[in-house]
């Protein structure tokens, strides 16, 4: 059993609730690749029939209406299992900010699926768009109550460090940039617009650089924890790039940009979406860990009062 909270189960309602969610970068992704989000147009029914009840046979008919179709029950599937997450917080764990992040995890899932069904009401693009990037965001803060519930962090000694204060910044400095290239990459794949391509590319750079070097500072920390998570981030982003580039290529060499989705773009560009998602979880677990394994190096202050004088 876990010392902070006394049960093991926020730790496994927490792997749960990540486990189940990143398959939804995967079909999300297709669906907005395939240009697939109006397959079904009404909401919260499908063609009038209950969601949950409607016919596999219809679902497998059309690759529209199945991918689409997919994400709605995938999604409610993700908020069943936050809704659990949120419950066995509340229940089990005693720390204040845990419980509050499971809090503000129920009213994002929920605001989550609100937002992609008015999405479908009002055929909205920019929706489309906001569903993008807030599911990343989303996933953020789930990254960040696994990390908390984890055996690391319930392991770790703190140890006082000089670096502890730039680390700390450097840290969140990379999820917030991370995330920011995110969201340039959902406004890019709804838009497919020259401005946020040049954005997304420019904000590329920085963002390999400012993670690489937060990976070079975590694995230098003396900390094992720090130095997985700094190889984790490093072996990301060199998979992210990798994907980012091939998606590039297939998309504006091999099929060319306005012609049918290609399977080669389908596979790249989704997977950079899947990968970005892991990538900014390890981000969040660079803030989380390095918070808990390093202590600020505070310069000691002497006490202050009637030393005394020699007469």
């Amino acid at each position: 059993m876990s010392p902070v909270n006394g049960s093991i189960w926020p730790r496994r309602a927490a792997w749960i609730a990540c486990a189940v969610t990143f398959p939804i970068f995967l079909i999300g992704g297709t669906v907005t690749t395939l240009k697939v989000g109006m397959a079904v147009p009404d909401w919260p029914t499908t063609f009038g029939q209950n969601m949950f009840t409607y016919p596999l046979s219809e679902m497998l008919g059309n690759t529209g209406v199945f991918w689409e179709h997919s994400h709605r029950l995938w999604g409610a599937l993700v908020g069943l299992c936050v809704v659990g997450l949120a419950l066995v917080v509340w229940t089990r764990e005693r720390r204040s900010v845990v419980r509050w992040l499971a809090g503000f995890a129920l009213v994002g899932v929920g605001l989550q699926g609100l937002l992609g069904g008015v999405r479908v009401l009002r055929n909205s693009a920019e929706l489309a768009f906001l569903h993008g990037a807030f599911a990343q965001a989303l996933f953020a803060l789930l990254a960040a109550l696994l990390f908390l519930e984890s055996r690391a962090w319930v392991e770790a000694r703190p140890a006082t460090s000089a670096r502890a204060r730039s680390l700390r910044r450097l840290a969140l400095l990379a999820m917030l940039v991370v995330y920011a290239q995110t969201v340039l990459g959902a406004w890019l794949r709804h838009v497919r617009a020259p401005t946020p391509l040049g954005f997304h590319i420019v904000l590329a750079v920085a963002t390999t650089a400012i993670v690489l070097i937060l990976a070079r500072e975590l694995r230098a920390a003396g900390q094992p924890v720090l130095a997985r998570t700094g190889r984790w981030l490093r072996a990301l982003v060199w998979i992210q790039v990798t994907l980012g580039l091939l998606s590039a290529v297939w998309i504006f060499v091999v099929t060319g940009p306005h012609k049918p989705v290609s399977i080669g773009e389908a596979v790249f560009a989704t997977a950079h979406v899947a990968c970005g998602a892991l990538l900014l979880g390890a981000c969040v677990a660079a803030m989380v860990y390095s918070r808990r394994c390093l202590a600020l190096d505070e310069p000691r202050v002497a006490p202050t009062g009637n030393l005394g004088t020699a007469r």
